[in-house]
């Protein structure tokens, strides 16, 4: 009995991150669809994902807290229903805005699922057991990226573009089925700490001025005055956040956690592994596309690389974390990613296919290695009373990464492409050559403080 309950509240837990990232592979399938039924442009339908980010990253350490404190189950439940009130909203949209403004509530709902999936399995699973069960959640994340473009590509054929978000209902109900259960079964750890309102405020506002000032550069260029105005939003709200937080009695982010090698190692670690998974999704459609002239749904086949590696050895790592320990598989996981893009930096527009295909699943399996271990590593680092926040720190962390990177991405790509297909090259080359380097900086930041006993 004790071993079903186990595997119900991994799945359960689970199936949160699963949507979320169905949802994001669904939804990038559709936007030509959506600009076509809307009659509509696509940086308005590119706000559906823009919003959705925003929403998302600049709720989710209040909700990690509002877990820790009234319990992690209850919010994760509450995400469900946001998430499905959501889904049959975005369904039954009439208008770009309806369906925009629809994306953030569904953002809103994967930030409860997002800050409290890791803090309920490392709460309720035995210590002995977690590391296969942030394998299976590593596995779960991995596999939306992978059947989001199939599935969204299978309901725009034979359907209404409207079910791909209601194809969420099932999974939200069986995920809310299995919440009953579990919170029948399990008594969760609860703590008294008051919730820091206005540092939750004060943060949220610092997350959505930097992915605002992060979305219009992507569009506009950095010297645009409304991405001037909002990087300096950005750093008002961040200078007064941090003001707040150093007289808080209880502050969000405590200054001394993130002073531990064996917590800030793994967050630097996460950002970095977040923004170069990105471009493994980013930059081979614009090669597949633009320079071999591959069909749409070849291109989808040859982008599940990646993710299908991610998936595979996150189960794999998640079994082997109490025997070889979170450093030294984290340190396996970030020698195949820099190697990977290591060798990617050279990329000719020649290249026979079947290299590029090996890469991103090399890429895939390093961050299939690496994902599992960092969680574990996160969340051990935590005290009990904070799992939560920890949680929300690492998917925040996480989802700044990704936007962060995928603006560089854009600005490298549209920079060169504008010439012929050598520019168009060179600008790929110089994504790969920026995401290798970062993976290289951590991965030595890593092999550091693994030799020094640090984590």
């Amino acid at each position: 009995m004790e071993k079903r309950t186990n595997q119900l509240i991994i799945f359960t837990a689970g199936t949160g991150m699963f949507l979320s990232t169905l949802d994001t592979g669904i939804i990038n399938v559709a936007l030509p669809t959506l600009v076509r039924a809307f009659d509509s442009s696509i940086s308005m339908m590119t706000w559906t994902i823009t919003l959705y980010t925003l929403a998302l990253v600049s709720t989710i350490i209040i909700f990690g807290r509002i877990g820790d404190k009234l319990g992690r189950l209850r919010v994760y439940t509450s995400g469900l229903i946001v998430f499905f009130i959501a889904s049959i909203a975005c369904g039954l949209a009439i208008s770009p805005i309806m369906l925009i403004l629809s994306r953030a509530l569904q953002g809103i709902g994967a930030a409860m699922l997002q800050s409290t999936a890791a803090a309920i399995i490392s709460a309720a699973i035995p210590k002995k057991e977690q590391g296969a069960a942030f394998g299976t959640l590593g596995m779960l994340i991995g596999l939306g990226p992978v059947l989001g473009p199939a599935i969204g590509g299978l309901l725009l054929s034979i359907g209404s573009w409207r079910w791909i978000f209601w194809i969420n209902i099932p999974f939200i109900i069986f995920g809310l089925l299995g919440c009953r259960y579990i919170t029948k079964r399990i008594q969760e750890t609860k703590n008294s700490i008051p919730i820091n309102w206005t540092g939750n405020i004060f943060f949220a506002l610092t997350s959505f001025a930097l992915l605002w000032s992060i979305s219009v550069f992507s569009e506009k260029g950095f010297w645009s005055m409304s991405v001037i105005g909002a990087f300096l939003c950005f750093i008002v709200f961040l200078l007064g956040f941090l003001g707040w937080e150093r007289k808080a009695a209880q502050p969000i982010l405590d200054l001394k956690q993130w002073k531990k090698s064996a917590f800030i190692l793994p967050i630097a670690g996460i950002f970095v592994l977040g923004g170069s998974t990105s471009l493994g999704f980013i930059i081979p459609p614009y090669f597949l596309e633009e320079v071999i002239h591959l069909l749409p749904w070849q291109i989808g086949l040859i982008n599940l690389s990646a993710p299908l590696g991610l998936m595979v050895f996150s189960n794999i790592s998640g079994g082997l974390i109490n025997k070889k320990g979170t450093g030294r598989l984290m340190i396996y996981g970030l020698v195949l990613m820099t190697s990977s893009y290591t060798v990617l930096t050279m990329m000719q527009s020649s290249w026979p296919l079947f290299y590029l295909i090996m890469l991103l699943f090399v890429f895939g399996a390093g961050a299939g290695n690496f994902m599992p271990a960092n969680t574990s590593a996160i969340m051990n680092a935590a005290s009990e009373e904070i799992q939560g926040v920890s949680g929300a720190i690492q998917r925040m962390v996480q989802n700044l990464g990704i936007a962060i990177y995928a603006a560089v991405a854009s600005a490298f790509i549209s920079g060169y492409s504008e010439t012929d297909i050598t520019g168009l090259m060179s600008g790929i080359r110089g994504a790969w050559t920026f995401a290798a380097v970062t993976l290289l900086i951590v991965f030595i930041a890593f092999l550091y403080g693994y030799r020094s006993r640090k984590y």
